[in-house]
C-alpha cells in the first residue's frame, strides 16, 4: 500500500515537473492544472468501482491534500528550473501559524500561498450574495450563523500571517480552482465583481486571488470540456520569479 501510496505521489510530481517546465518555456499551463485536478477527482471517486448489488458509496475522498501537494511541487520545480533556491514548506508549523504553502528564500518567507479546492464554508468571504443571504437569515432568526464573524476570524488569521512572518498583504495569496460553490445559478455577481468583493473582505490585492477559470459554474469534480482557464496562475508563477 505504501509503495502504491508513493507512485500516485510520483505520478503527481511528474506532472507537477512538467507543468512548471512548459511555465519556464512560456507556454500556458493553467489548463493542464485544471485538467490534473479533474483527474484527481475521478481518482478520488475510485471506491465506487467496487459497488455490486450488495455495496454502494456516494462518498469521495477530498483531494486537498493532492492538490496542495500539486501546487507546492510546481513551485519546488519552478525554483529548480530557474535555480532560484527557494525552500517550499508544506503545512509546516512555526509558532503555532501552518500555512497551507510557505515560500522561504534565505530564510525569509517572501510568499504564502492558501489552496482550496472548494469553498463551501467560507462563502460569505467570497460571495457578496451568499453573505447578504447568511445575513437575512441570521436578522430573521432563522440561522445562528453570522458572516462578519467568519470574514472577522478570516482577517485574524492573516494578521498572524503578517505578524508571524514578517511579510505584507502584498505576500499573500488564495488559490481557488473555480467558483463551483461560491457562484449559484442566481447570482448576478460578474467575475470582476468576486475580485473586487475579495478585495474587501480580506484586505488583500484584488489580484491576490487566484481562480484558474473564468466559468464561474465550473465544477471539477465532474468531466468537462469547458475550461475557460484565466492567467492568473502564470501571473503569481512569473511575480514569484522575481524573488
Amino acid at each position: 500500500m505504501i509503495n502504491s501510496r508513493l507512485k500516485y505521489y510520483q505520478d503527481i510530481d511528474d506532472n507537477a515537473n512538467a507543468i512548471a517546465t512548459d511555465f519556464v518555456q512560456q507556454l500556458p499551463i493553467s489548463d493542464k492544472v485544471l485538467t490534473a485536478i479533474i483527474a484527481m477527482y475521478q481518482s478520488a471517486k475510485v471506491e465506487q468501482q467496487f459497488k455490486d448489488d450488495f455495496f454502494e458509496t456516494a462518498y469521495h475522498s477530498p483531494i486537498t491534500g493532492e492538490l496542495e501537494f500539486f501546487i507546492s511541487r510546481i513551485l519546488y520545480n519552478q525554483s529548480k528550473a530557474l535555480n532560484k533556491d527557494w525552500k517550499i514548506l508544506l503545512r509546516r508549523q512555526e509558532k503555532k501559524t501552518a500555512p497551507d504553502i510557505r515560500l522561504v528564500k534565505d530564510n525569509k518567507t517572501f510568499a504564502i500561498i492558501e489552496v482550496k479546492a472548494k469553498t463551501g464554508w467560507i462563502q460569505p468571504f467570497l460571495s457578496p450574495e451568499r453573505f447578504q443571504n447568511d445575513k437575512t437569515r441570521l436578522q430573521n432568526g432563522k440561522s445562528g450563523f453570522d458572516p462578519d464573524t467568519l470574514i472577522a476570524n478570516s482577517k485574524k488569521q492573516l494578521k498572524k500571517y503578517f505578524d508571524t512572518f514578517g511579510i505584507t498583504k502584498n505576500d499573500v495569496f488564495l488559490f481557488l480552482p473555480t467558483l463551483a460553490l461560491v457562484h449559484r445559478k442566481k447570482y448576478t455577481t460578474d467575475l470582476n465583481g468576486y475580485y473586487e468583493y475579495f478585495e474587501t473582505t480580506s484586505g488583500l490585492p484584488k489580484d491576490n486571488l487566484v481562480l484558474l477559470s473564468q466559468n464561474k459554474r465550473l465544477d471539477l469534480s465532474y468531466m468537462t470540456n469547458d475550461l475557460s482557464p484565466t492567467n492568473d496562475f502564470e501571473k503569481l508563477l512569473t511575480k514569484l520569479s522575481n524573488y
